[in-house]
């Protein structure tokens, strides 16, 4: 499956997974890792637990269900 066709399974979508940013799922924070990549015969991302600091992979479909939100950094002024 390529990565255009991912998008369709992943909540928001795959922009929002760049190594480095931030989700959450309303329970929790995790940080990006790796991304899907196109080349790769495994479709997944690794995500970090930010209070367990433990990576996983995660399917498509499992991102999906997980009905991820990009967490933005806010400035106060």
């Amino acid at each position: 499956m390529a990565l255009s066709q991912l998008r369709r399974f992943v909540s928001p979508n795959v922009e929002h997974l760049i190594p480095g940013s931030y989700l959450t799922d309303g329970r929790r924070l995790l940080r990006v890792v790796s991304r899907f990549e196109a080349s790769h015969a495994s479709k997944s991302a690794s995500l970090e637990d930010c209070l367990t600091l433990e990576v996983r992979s995660y399917t498509p479909g499992e991102l999906y269900a997980m009905r991820l939100r990009r967490v933005d950094a806010s400035t106060s002024g």
